[in-house]
């Protein structure tokens, strides 16, 4: 029995194509056809290409931990997994630290850079399954009359 691989559904990047071209294409064609009134009454008409491409970069990342994940899952060591478990978790820990701190700008941008990749690799990493030492083999086919006189069979032994 081989052991194959799930494959990413093409169907994922495809649609994030897809759906930033349009949001790419929509915004200059809705500022031609769109007077100053109509779009600052319809804030939505303005978030149309902010909503398409944003879904696009969403399923990009989808894509991406689909793509890892089917990689990697039980074929990391627990003894790798958890330092950069940790090390994201402390990422995310002194981005919001540098995030808060109210001295210097450059720690501000450091750490919204570190918070915001920190945070990133965390939910990708998360989607790691590590390997575990002692496997489960599958149990096989049972039968109702492996259990039939059970009972019985404990009431003999005693």
């Amino acid at each position: 029995m081989t052991l194959s691989r799930p494959r990413v559904p093409l169907g994922l990047p495809i649609t994030a194509i897809v759906l930033f071209v349009l949001g790419l294409l929509t915004g200059p064609l809705i500022q031609a056809n769109a007077t100053e009134q109509q779009l600052a009454a319809n804030v939505l008409l303005n978030a149309i290409p902010f909503i398409l491409i944003s879904v696009s970069i969403i399923l990009v990342f989808v894509t991406l931990i689909w793509a890892i994940a089917s990689s990697l899952n039980d074929n990391i060591s627990r003894r790798i997994y958890r330092p950069i478990e940790l090390a994201l978790i402390a990422g995310i820990v002194l981005g919001v630290a540098g995030m808060f701190q109210p001295w210097l700008h450059i720690l501000f941008r450091g750490g919204f850079y570190l918070l915001l990749f920190s945070t990133l690799g965390f939910i990708l990493w998360s989607h790691v399954r590590p390997s575990t030492a002692h496997r489960q083999r599958p149990l096989g086919s049972l039968d109702i009359s492996d259990y039939q006189g059970g009972a019985d069979s404990v009431r003999e032994a005693q």
